[in-house]
């Protein structure tokens, strides 16, 4: 019994606060990291505004969910602090840039209530870019350069996101890169999970797997289809606020008999299972976890370069390509390209496992959550 006590005193309290646990690169992490570190023998708790969303189902039972039930995360904050203080954490970890944002101006005040808790963020966007697009920008900016500084260690996805931070807000020993994880086993069950119909394997198959936002750019996805052979065709899985325009521009285009819009789709994987080349067109990037997904299962890349660890990922001619941002015509003579290259997938998939598994990727995490 006195082991036991002693092992229960000196297991690591961990709780990471999110706004909601909709589909998405973001909530994806904070699911897989809370996940591994209840198998790790944490004590894991999450701390959700919004308690809604398809990854509740993805959530381990051993987590200690307090759903705060506001939306607004500015309104839920005295909420969210409250319960922080009441878990009294070990680490603090916090994932989604509005979230993180907000939470940045209290830390001071609560390391004073909480002084042996760990205060860790995890960076989602390149932050210059992102901001320009908020509601506020000066005051994100503000923030951003001034109290972002509060955490104790700031963990950015890609090489570009961590530079953007330090040229355009400050410098700072607490700015690492941790690249993010794939779950391997997952995806090639997933992939195998299911079978589809909708591809004509008389067509070179086309594949992209994002939602349908402004900074996806799917239509220069559309326009470099325009100027490809009719032979290939481009299958779009997603949804999103664009879907009615891009629509309308496969119309305008004359492609409607080339373009399948699929929807949203909970698992995607066999279509990459089954497409011949996958396609991102993207202005702007956290880290694409998509392109992980794909390569694992030996599709490879055609993508337009844009800060967000693109280059990180793709290795010219071993498994993808990639030619500068917004310049279609570029973009399908790559496409052409890879499409008579003879790419070897068991390669893709084995060097995207040795770089990005969970195994090494989660054990960095925990060093920085030990240290």
């Amino acid at each position: 019994m006195d082991v036991e006590t002693t092992e229960i005193k000196q297991k690591k309290r961990l709780v990471g606060v999110i706004h909601a646990l909709e589909v998405g690169g973001a909530e994806r992490m904070m699911v897989t990291i809370l996940n591994h570190f209840v198998a790790e023998s944490f004590d894991v708790h999450l701390i959700v505004f919004d308690n809604k969303g398809e990854l509740k189902k993805e959530l381990s039972q051993a987590i200690s969910v307090h759903d705060l039930g506001i939306p607004s995360v500015m309104k839920g904050m005295p909420k969210c602090l409250k319960a922080l203080h009441s878990i009294k954490a070990d680490i603090v970890f916090t994932g989604i840039g509005h979230v993180n944002i907000a939470l940045s101006p209290f830390i001071p005040f609560m390391k004073r209530i909480l002084p042996k808790t760990k205060w860790i963020v995890r960076e989602t966007s390149i932050v210059s870019l992102q901001n320009q697009t908020s509601k506020y920008p000066k005051l994100f900016d503000f923030l951003y350069r001034h109290s972002y500084k509060n955490y104790e260690v700031i963990i950015t996805q890609s090489e570009d996101m961590k530079k953007d931070l330090e040229e355009n807000y400050f410098k700072s020993s607490k700015i690492i890169t941790i690249n993010n994880p794939i779950n391997h086993e997952h995806v090639k069950r997933l992939a195998n999970e299911k079978d589809i119909l909708s591809f004509d394997e008389r067509k070179i198959n086309l594949l992209t797997v994002a939602r349908l936002r402004e900074e996806k750019r799917h239509d220069l996805m559309l326009e470099t289809l325009y100027l490809l052979p009719k032979e290939y065709h481009l299958t779009i899985v997603g949804s999103g606020e664009k879907e009615l325009e891009l629509k309308e521009l496969t119309q305008k285009l004359n492609l409607v008999d080339r373009v399948s819009f699929e929807g949203y789709k909970s698992n995607p994987y066999p279509y990459m299972k089954k497409a011949d080349l996958f396609v991102l067109t993207s202005q702007r990037e956290g880290f694409p976890n998509v392109l992980l997904e794909a390569n694992v299962l030996g599709l490879p890349i055609v993508a337009f370069i844009c800060m967000g660890g693109i280059k990180e990922i793709i290795e010219d001619r071993k498994n993808g390509l990639y030619t500068t941002f917004g310049e279609c015509q570029l973009l399908a003579e790559k496409i052409m390209e890879a499409n008579s290259l003879d790419f070897n997938k068991n390669e893709i998939s084995e060097t995207i496992i040795s770089k990005f598994s969970q195994e090494i990727i989660l054990k960095k995490y925990k060093e920085i959550f030990l240290k």
